[in-house]
């Protein structure tokens, strides 16, 4: 596991390409730093004058009473315009950083999800992955808008108010370097904790986000097993669990700002009992006393903020931590030669598989698929099949053996360039949430509107998205939901007609279906068939009646049966 400053590091590696405006920013927090010094340089003389009746004195200026009812209240006006234009400014530009540099974040995130080998995504659950790409990036975008900002223009502050209190009395300040190296050691143990409490805050939450999104993704059947009450259950263990880690944050976030406030108070205290002994001894040290502790109770409010500020950059490492585990996430590997149309024959040769848990997907496949003929490969579950099926998609890598596309290896092949050439028909097609159109272009990008036409009428499924209201533009529902089992296995046919694939993958297509629709999709996968090789999974006798071989799949291996 990444340690924070290497986290920190990366995070700050990402505002590079910002450092113009980030610069701009800087400037603006500068200039309002440097607006606060001078209103709190110019407090103590002032107040001291009003209250003693004696010349103020600015430095080598001596101001008369004209100046002291006119020209310094303008001038007092003019600082504070100073100050809030340029924070204002500041504000507005660490803003515009910070969301560049989180919406570049949140697309790499999500472009290294779609890039992972199946393997990795398997491997774990899809509600955690949806945490960390909403729970987490939301708490790292609020640290990185809000501490990055706090941080430059608080701690400009700090150091301008702390050149005032230096250049007012050495004395006074001297004691401030007691009090500031004091609060170094709870802030770093604070610092640690609260690590330690967001990183076990996020994980939490990434359970109870894995529950939630399984039983909702699932509620059809904890309904019909009336569970729901054993699904309440399971979440209020879950939040439990999870409320248990919040209180322990909240706890170590809400002791850590009064501890400092209380060294900075205690600080405070002994400037005050210090200088109100000076001033017995040296009236004239009044106005420098009142304009050190002017500064430093302007003081208050920036370490206010970047003591809170330290609890947001905790919650944000240990989200960006758990976000640069995704982004370090390895690639699907893609090299290798273009893999052309099957033209000859695509053959398994003593292909074994063995998953990490031990389980034997395939032991000694052998068979051969001829180009444009139909193979259907038949037997009971765990047989093997849907994995012979993931191998020829490079979703599974053999253990042993070899699989040969026209004679060169698959893994010789670009597996991106060997999937082009594939058209895939699930049991159960999946549509993703969005139009027909929406869905159609998974298969083809650039496809036209005719050509779309097209692939519906040879899927014979124009006929019922012509009756939509909206055509191509009619939503289709979550995962297909406001269509039949029929619309929807169509759809995918025709999504596989735009793709026009050298090989199809057939798997189970019609076995969800009743008698009426599933002759309306045997139409559209007759069509589709002809022509092109069809690797084809199913139990169906009248989808095999169509297969030039039939291969029966026991433990693994293959025996042709005809």
């Amino acid at each position: 596991m990444p340690e924070s400053p290497s986290t920190l590091r990366r995070l700050l590696s990402r505002v590079k390409p910002r450092a113009g405006t980030l610069a701009l920013a800087v400037l603006a927090s500068v200039v309002s730093a440097a607006a606060a010094a001078v209103w709190a340089w110019l407090l103590g003389p002032l107040l001291d004058s009003v209250l003693t009746g004696r010349e103020a004195q600015l430095g080598p200026y001596a101001l008369n009473r004209q100046a002291l009812l006119v020209q310094v209240p303008l001038l007092v006006v003019a600082v504070a315009a100073v100050k809030a234009l340029a924070g204002w400014l500041h504000a507005g530009l660490m803003q515009t950083v910070a969301q560049a540099v989180m919406g570049r974040f949140r697309r790499d995130v999500y472009g290294r999800l779609l890039a992972v080998p199946a393997k990795w995504l398997e491997a774990r659950h899809s509600g955690e992955l949806l945490s960390r790409f909403t729970a987490d990036v939301a708490a790292l975008e609020f640290s990185v808008s809000q501490a990055m900002s706090s941080w430059v223009k608080d701690s400009l502050q700090v150091l301008a108010l702390l050149g005032v209190c230096a250049a007012t009395d050495l004395r006074l300040f001297a004691l401030t370097f007691v009090v500031l190296p004091a609060m170094a050691w709870p802030v770093s143990r604070f610092a640690k904790a609260l690590k330690k409490t967001a990183r076990g805050t996020q994980s939490s939450l990434a359970a109870l986000t894995r529950l939630t999104s399984e039983q909702l993704t699932n509620l059809t059947v904890v309904q019909a097993y009336s569970a729901q009450g054993q699904a309440l259950r399971r979440f209020d263990a879950e939040q439990d669990s999870y409320l248990v880690q919040m209180k322990r944050s909240l706890f170590v976030r809400g002791i850590f700002t009064p501890v400092l406030e209380l060294l900075g108070i205690a600080g405070l205290a002994v400037c005050i009992a210090i200088g109100a002994r000076a001033i017995a001894s040296e009236p004239q040290l009044a106005g420098r006393l009142l304009s050190f502790l002017a500064a430093a109770l302007l003081m208050y409010q920036p370490l206010k903020a970047l003591s809170g500020t330290f609890s947001q950059v905790a919650a944000g490492l240990a989200s960006a931590e758990r976000l640069f585990e995704v982004l370090d996430a390895p690639e699907e590997d893609h090299s290798g030669a273009p893999a052309g149309p099957l033209q000859r024959e695509l053959t398994f040769e003593g292909v074994r598989v063995v998953f990490d848990d031990g389980r034997e997907g395939l032991s000694d496949l052998s068979l051969t698929i001829p180009a444009g003929t139909t193979v259907a490969l038949v037997g009971p579950s765990g047989a093997g099949k849907t994995t012979t099926l993931s191998v020829l998609m490079g979703f599974v890598q053999p253990t042993s053996g070899s699989v040969k596309w026209d004679g060169a290896e698959l893994s010789s092949l670009s597996s991106q360039s060997v999937r082009h050439q594939m058209a895939w028909v699930q049991q159960e097609p999946v549509l993703l949430s969005g139009s027909v159109r929406d869905n159609l272009k998974v298969g083809r990008a650039d496809a036209s509107d005719e050509a779309m036409w097209t692939a519906l009428r040879r899927a014979h499924a124009d006929h019922f998205v012509r009756a939509f209201a909206s055509g191509l533009e009619e939503e289709v529902g979550e995962r297909g939901s406001r269509l039949s089992g029929g619309q929807r296995q169509r759809l995918a046919i025709a999504r596989a007609f735009l793709v026009e694939p050298s090989l199809l993958l057939l798997d189970e297509p019609t076995s969800a279906l009743d008698a009426d629709a599933e002759a309306e999709v045997q139409l559209g996968l007759a069509e589709l068939m002809q022509g092109r090789t069809t690797l084809l999974v199913t139990h169906r006798q009248a989808t095999l009646k169509g297969a030039q071989r039939v291969y029966e799949l026991e433990g693994g291996r293959a025996t042709r049966v005809r």
